[in-house]
């Protein structure tokens, strides 16, 4: 998919909310693709949809000789492109940072959309005065660099319960996270949109004094 074809799938998948997706999803007979267990980094942070690119992290396996095997700046200024986001899987590491608010800056200004990770992050204020969208297992000031390698690249990942291969879409609002397989993008992204306009059908009715199910009943014909 070129760069443009990713930029059109997420600002037509930023308009949608988390919960038409995974209506759209169950209508399809689709796996739940929604995200268990992880938080917003910020409550007011903007909607997010972005192409998964994915990395796996682990403890280091060798003493620390001044070398930083993370290299996760390195990923993000050569690996990146506008329409990604960060799918970063930390092995249930929580007692470093898997990143701060430089990588962050950083894969903003790359166009990077936002990330998504069982680790946690640092600099919590900084990454969201930038606007930069994030959900995670939480908040820890100790860097990784002594602590962390990353072991592989765009390669399938488990976040939350959820398979994340590279390439599928992720969307993450206040209410969560889902994973849209990349082969089911234009189906669910046509389910969501019309399940998305009839509730707002539904949602005027009920203002113009219609009972729930006169306003649903209608909204369907």
């Amino acid at each position: 998919m070129t760069v443009e074809e990713k930029l059109i799938w997420t600002e037509k998948y930023r308009a949608l909310a988390t919960g038409a997706i995974s209506d759209a999803m169950d209508s399809l007979g689709l796996k739940r693709g929604a995200v268990q267990g992880l938080r917003p980094l910020e409550s007011h942070q903007p909607r997010a949809a972005g192409f998964a690119r994915t990395i796996r992290q682990q403890r280091r396996q060798t003493p620390w000789d001044g070398q930083n095997l993370a290299k996760q700046g390195n990923i993000i200024d050569t690996r990146t492109e506008p329409g990604d986001l960060l799918v970063i899987d930390m092995d249930g590491i929580t007692d470093v940072a898997t990143g701060g608010d430089l990588l962050s800056l950083r894969a903003k200004l790359r166009g990077v959309t936002g990330e998504l990770t069982n680790g946690c992050l640092r600099d919590a204020d900084e990454i969201a005065a930038m606007q930069f969208p994030v959900y995670c297992a939480g908040t820890v000031p100790v860097k990784s660099a002594f602590d962390i390698e990353t072991t592989a690249l765009d390669v399938p990942v488990v976040i939350g319960g959820v398979q994340i291969i590279p390439g599928d879409l992720v969307v993450m609002d206040r209410t969560g996270v889902m994973v849209v397989p990349a082969a089911k993008i234009a189906e669910v992204y046509e389910i969501a949109s019309h399940i998305t306009a009839r509730e707002d059908l539904v949602a005027e009715l009920l203002r113009e004094g219609k009972s729930l199910a006169q306003a649903r009943q209608q909204a369907s014909e």
